[in-house]
Formats: C-alpha cells, sequence, structure tokens
C-alpha cells in the first residue's frame, strides 16, 4: 500500500475490532493496471495505491493496514450511515452564512465583441452607489455570522466600471476589517483595460489578487474570437498586462474558451506560454464553448458535444503537461452546499439577485433585490423553494455516485430545469471527464517513470 494524498480529517469515530469496519461508501475505485487500483476517498479526499489483493474484507487485513485506511476514511465504523451523515450536513451548509460568495456584476458593459458571448446586448449602465450600500446593508445584518467574505468582480468587462470595483472594494475592506473578517476577491476580466498603476493598486491595495482571463489561442486567432469593438489590437496587450500581474504576485489563470473554430491552434499558444516568463508562473483552464439563450446561432455548428470536448480536453492536458504546464492532480472540493448556499449569490448592475451566474439578465431567474428585508425569504419566485430543496441525493444521477462530496452534485439548475441548460443536460462538473484519467498518469509518472 503506497499513500497518494493524505489530507486531516475528524477522528471522532472509533472501533473496537476490525470486525466493526466497513469500506466507506465515498471510495471511488480507479483501476490502474490489473494488478493495482487507486481507491479515493472523495468526502475526506484522501487515496491510496493498493494491489488488487489488499482488497480484502476489514477482518482479514493486517492491522497497521487496517488502521492507516481508517485514519484516511477510507474504512468507516459498521454502523455509520455515511449518506445519512453527509445529507445532514449538505442541508446545513446550505444555510451557513459564515462563508459569504458574492458575485457582483459592475457593468454590463464591454469593449469586447466575442463571437461567442452569451449575455446578449451590451448595455452601458454601471453599478449604482445606492446598490453598493444596499450590499453593505446585506452584509452588516450578517456579520455576525460570517467568517469570510469572498468577492469576484464580473462584467462585461468589471474594469469599464474601475471607479465603482474601487469604490467598492475599499468599502468591502473596511467592513471586513471593522468585524474581523477574513476577505478574498478575484476578477474575470478580458485583461485589456489593466495597465501598471491599476495592477498594483488592484492588488496591493484593494486585494484583488486571483484573475480569470480568456485568451483563445495565438494573437490572429484571439483578435479573430475576441476582437474589440474599435476593431483594435488586443492581444499584444492583454499579454503584456497578464505578465505584469505575474511579475506582481497575482495569480492567474488563462481560460480558453474552446470549440471546433480554434482548437487546432491551442497547442500553438501553449508553445507561447511555454517559451514565456508565464511558464510556471499561471493556471489554465480549457473551457467548452457553451450555447447559452443568447449565445449567436451560427456558432452552435461549431461546439462539442459533452462526449467530444472531453477527448479534446483530455489532449490538450497532456500537452501542457509535457511542456511543463500542468500538473496531475486528484479534484478539489466545493464549498459544502455548493452554489445552493445561502451566502452565494449573483448581484446584477441594478441591485438584482440571482442564484447563477448564467442566468444573469433573463428575469424569470431574479430571486428578488438585494436592497429588500428578507429578500430570499419573502420576495422568491416559485421556482426557488425546489431549488433550495434539491439534493443530489434523490437526483437519478448522483443519487449512487461517490463523487457528490466533491461536487455538491453539480449544476441544480441542470438537474432541475429545461429553461437555460448551460449548453448541456449534464449536470456533472466540468473536471469529472477527465479525472479519473489524470489519476491514471499520476501514477504511472510517479511509480512507473513514464508518461500515459
Amino acid at each position: 500500500m503506497k499513500i497518494l494524498l493524505e489530507n486531516h480529517r475528524d477522528q471522532s469515530d472509533q472501533f473496537d475490532d476490525v470486525n466493526q469496519l466497513k469500506w466507506s461508501v465515498w471510495n471511488d475505485k480507479i483501476d490502474i493496471s490489473e494488478n493495482r487500483v487507486v481507491i479515493f476517498n472523495t468526502i475526506f479526499r484522501n487515496a491510496v495505491l493498493l494491489d488488487v489483493a489488499e482488497i480484502k474484507a476489514p477482518s482479514e487485513m493486517d492491522v497497521s493496514v487496517s488502521n492507516t485506511l481508517f485514519r484516511l476514511g477510507i474504512l468507516v465504523p459498521s454502523n455509520k450511515d455515511e449518506k445519512a451523515d453527509w445529507e445532514k450536513q449538505y442541508d446545513k451548509a446550505k444555510k451557513d452564512l459564515s462563508y459569504l460568495d458574492l458575485t457582483i456584476l459592475l457593468t454590463e458593459d464591454c469593449q469586447m465583441r466575442c463571437v461567442y458571448c452569451f449575455e446578449g446586448t451590451k448595455k452601458k449602465n454601471k453599478i449604482t452607489t445606492s446598490t453598493l450600500n444596499d450590499i453593505l446593508s446585506f452584509l452588516e445584518d450578517r456579520s455576525q455570522e460570517c467568517r469570510i467574505l469572498r468577492v469576484t468582480w464580473f462584467g462585461g468587462e468589471p474594469l469599464l466600471a474601475y471607479d465603482k470595483l474601487k469604490e467598492m472594494s475599499v468599502a468591502f475592506i473596511m467592513f471586513c476589517r471593522k468585524h474581523e473578517i477574513k476577505y478574498r476577491a478575484d476578477i474575470t476580466t478580458n485583461g485589456f483595460a489593466l495597465s501598471k498603476k491599476r495592477c498594483n493598486e488592484l492588488i496591493n491595495c484593494l486585494e484583488v489578487r486571483r484573475y480569470i482571463i480568456t485568451v483563445d489561442g495565438p494573437e490572429n486567432i484571439h483578435e479573430q474570437r475576441r476582437p474589440l469593438a474599435s476593431m483594435k489590437p488586443s492581444f499584444n496587450v492583454i499579454w503584456r498586462n497578464i505578465e505584469m500581474l505575474v511579475d506582481m504576485g497575482a495569480s492567474v489563470t488563462m481560460r480558453m474558451t474552446i470549440d471546433k473554430g480554434n482548437v487546432e491552434y491551442i497547442p500553438a499558444l501553449l508553445d507561447k506560454i511555454a517559451d514565456s516568463r508565464l511558464n510556471g508562473h499561471i493556471g489554465l483552464a480549457f473551457c467548452r464553448t457553451i450555447d447559452y439563450n443568447y449565445t449567436p446561432g451560427n456558432i452552435s455548428e461549431l461546439l462539442y458535444s459533452d462526449k467530444e470536448f472531453a477527448d479534446v480536453e483530455w489532449q490538450l492536458i497532456q500537452y501542457a503537461h509535457k511542456l511543463g504546464l500542468w500538473r496531475y492532480d486528484f479534484p478539489y472540493a466545493a464549498p459544502q452546499g455548493g452554489c445552493l448556499r445561502k451566502g452565494d449569490i449573483v448581484i446584477g448592475t441594478n441591485g438584482e439577485i440571482y442564484k447563477c451566474l448564467d442566468t444573469v439578465g433573463n428575469t424569470q431567474w431574479i430571486t428578488g433585490y438585494i436592497g429588500e428585508n428578507d429578500w430570499d425569504e419573502n420576495h422568491r419566485p416559485a421556482w426557488y423553494d425546489v431549488w433550495r430543496g434539491w439534493s443530489p441525493l434523490n437526483a437519478d444521477t448522483c443519487s449512487n455516485c461517490v463523487l457528490v462530496p466533491l461536487c455538491n452534485g453539480g449544476c441544480p439548475h441542470n438537474a432541475l430545469f429545461a429553461d437555460k441548460r448551460h449548453g448541456t443536460f449534464c449536470s456533472c462538473p466540468d473536471w469529472k471527464a477527465n479525472y479519473r484519467r489524470q489519476i491514471k498518469s499520476l501514477v504511472a509518472e510517479i511509480y512507473d517513470r513514464k508518461t500515459l
């Protein structure tokens, strides 16, 4: 037995002898070869590599092996109802306000005209000071419970409302210091409106330290897919701005939106990253172009299905790994309760509240307004109770899936509603398609000194 991954877990469970142990229902068994398997426990995120002969009843194991597997949560007391325990924690987490996660649209305007944009007609409006005050009142009402406040700045292009981003950031930082709350901030931006002064201010004064920036290929491809409204070039400006962010210590993820129109050019972009000073300093995200409600119709013929994209993504992951840009790893867990958490909300420019970023702009998915008292109790639409009451363990696709503790059932919107299904009928998280391939490759790399 070899331990591949070990994280701390609560060891309040006890047992007197191995006859009182069983294999956890949250163990994912991943065949590595004819004689070896990985057991990945998804609730504690621990993993071991075992010979097939070692997979036996706990009572037949060497005591040191059973003790280790128990410590990792891979073996549990035989009287433990793990699914019932998880569902209790899940329901509790949905009500928990100790972690507030706000995605705030600063503006619906954008200086780009991406060919696949899902947000529809660009509007010039910015978030108002009145909405800022309403958000602060919302936070003050929850200040006794809140221990972590995470803000994601979004748009349109949030940097087009930089004055509002600055005003709100200062207010949030002061609020968090006053109430001894941890503050985290990130931004999804096209990166064009950054500058040395702004990068320095964002990182060191406004505490925006994580950046998600989309680049869709080498210069000529990126300019075709993500043109500025002015038709001026943007690629080199964005690239220099990413380098500035990295040099100043920011965490940057380069996101690539991929379909049949640009997939053949992504390796060239990866080559450029590998040959630059960004190598080893940015994360990568390979994302399928999605057919949302407002996605232009001429894009649909270029889109990959979920199954098709899984193979495309795996080829890109392997190539990125070969270049030293990607590290094979086990998947991470989403916050318990997922996006159904009461404290996980999206706030539009007019203070409207959504429970899903991808429904922004569609009025039927507004759950209330941030300035209302008890907005999610008294003014919610009929579908909201169905949404909040959903549990993955009651869903056909999730009820027997061992990945539920990691993904919380993925996307409840896709699981429940026919409208705006994120371009897919699958509610599973994107990483599910290739995580087993990554684990197999990780084992091969560590123990067999080879690359799959």
